[in-house]
Formats: C-alpha cells, sequence, structure tokens
C-alpha cells in the first residue's frame, strides 16, 4: 500500500508539476488559469467539461495550477456548463417577490439599506409565503392571505413600539414609511419638468422671431436709405445740366 501511495503521489508530482519546477525546465513563467482560456475559439457557446478542459490546459506547463484545482478534481461537477452562456441563478422565492412587486409598485422605491446583514422585507415576505404554502399545503394566493395579516400585525405592533418609544425589530414590513401620494409627487414634479422645458422652447422661439424681425427691419431701413441716396443724386445732375445749358443761352 506504502509503494502504491508513492507511486500515485510521484504520477500526480509529474502530471502537475510546480511553477518554479515549469520555470526551470522550459526556462519560462508560466500563466494564470482565466475563464477566457475555457471559451471556444471554433464555436461559441460550445459546451465543455470544465475539469477535462483545466486538466488538458495545465499538462501544456504554460500555466500554474490554481489553489480551486484539487477541490474541482476531488467533487468535480456533475453537468455539462457553458462557459459562454453561464446558467441564471433562480431562487423558489423569486417569482413571489415579482408577484409582490406588482401588487405594490411604490415599494420599489423604499430605499435598502446596504449597511444591514438583515434581509430585505420583500424577500423575508416571499420566504415566509412560501414557507407556509410548505408547511401547510395551500395554494400561494391563500399563503398570501396569512402572511399579509402577520404583517399587518407587525406594523401594528412596531406603531405601538414607536409610540412607547421602545426598540423593534421588523421582518416583514419597512420602517420607511413612503407617502401615500408619492406617485402623485412624482407626476407633479414631470409636469413642472415639462412646463419649464415648454417655457424654455417658447421664449427660444420668441427670441429667435424678434432677432429675424430686427434684421429683416435694418435690411429694409437700409434699401430704404440706398434708395434716397440715389435720388438725391439723380436730382442734383439734373440741376447741374440745367445750369450748364443757361450759361449756354447767356454766351450765345
Amino acid at each position: 500500500r506504502e509503494r502504491a501511495c508513492l507511486a500515485v503521489r510521484r504520477r500526480v508530482c509529474i502530471a502537475w508539476p510546480t511553477q518554479s519546477a515549469m520555470a526551470e525546465r522550459f526556462g519560462f513563467e508560466t500563466g494564470k488559469l482565466v475563464m477566457s482560456q475555457f471559451r471556444s475559439r471554433t464555436r461559441i457557446g460550445r459546451k465543455k467539461r470544465l475539469l477535462e478542459e483545466a486538466e488538458k490546459i495545465l499538462r501544456s506547463g504554460a500555466v500554474e495550477q490554481p489553489k480551486w484545482f484539487n477541490a474541482l478534481r476531488a467533487v468535480p461537477p456533475t453537468s455539462v456548463q457553458s462557459a459562454m452562456r453561464p446558467r441564471q441563478i433562480v431562487y423558489p422565492e423569486d417569482k413571489l417577490i415579482r408577484a409582490y412587486y406588482n401588487r405594490d409598485p411604490s415599494a420599489k422605491f423604499v430605499p435598502a439599506d446596504l449597511a444591514s446583514t438583515e434581509m430585505h422585507h420583500v424577500r423575508a415576505f416571499a420566504r415566509r409565503q412560501l414557507k407556509v404554502m410548505k408547511r401547510k399545503g395551500i395554494p400561494e394566493n391563500e399563503a398570501l392571505l396569512v402572511v399579509e395579516a402577520e404583517a399587518a400585525l407587525e406594523n401594528t405592533r412596531a406603531a405601538a413600539a414607536e409610540k412607547a418609544g421602545l426598540a423593534f425589530a421588523r421582518s416583514l414590513t419597512s420602517a420607511h414609511q413612503l407617502p401615500t401620494n408619492y406617485l402623485e409627487q412624482i407626476q407633479e414634479e414631470e409636469e413642472l419638468a415639462w412646463r419649464a422645458t415648454k417655457s424654455a422652447k417658447a421664449l427660444d422661439t420668441a427670441t429667435r422671431k424678434k432677432r429675424a424681425q430686427h434684421v429683416a427691419n435694418e435690411s429694409t431701413r437700409l434699401s430704404e436709405r440706398e434708395k434716397k441716396g440715389k435720388a438725391v443724386v439723380t436730382d442734383t445732375d439734373a440741376e447741374k445740366g440745367k445750369r450748364e445749358a443757361r450759361s449756354a443761352e447767356a454766351t450765345v
């Protein structure tokens, strides 16, 4: 047994040399194993076995053996994964969370405390609903009524504790309460912004028209002035011709 274990260890050492050994043997430094090396260069989205591809890449000696490789080899994945299209992670309560936001769209505006380690109240509500469905064997709509009653009771207790100045830990409801006319407030702000934009456009259009009218008036004034100047020059030339004719007659 000891000889067999020693032979296996030698084979492993020979098959998977260290970075320093590869550098001494071939005279170059090895790189690191990255996810882009598992992508197909001939056909996009081709499914590959992660362990087989990792062994093939590491066997070339150009890549350093990562720390997670031994764990991957000890517990290989059971299904074939696509490097280009990873599987979407879906939780059982995701459907109930979407239904919650569809029932109450204003809940999307409730801020989330990123520094808190507590679960978000919408996910806690959905998990509680899922737990009631599994425990009592009832459909989704009946479990919703049960959890809504629990949330209303929790909200009442939280209000009483807040009035008495006591701390209360919420799980199914949020401590941040939005105003009831929050959507109306958003619509009013959008209406004011639209009116301001409309007024600015009207003012800009009026300014451009006024500017164009001023330019037209100036051009008309200049043309009239030029006409008057030409008329004065014509009258002067006519009077000069008459004087010359008179002087000629007097000479005769």
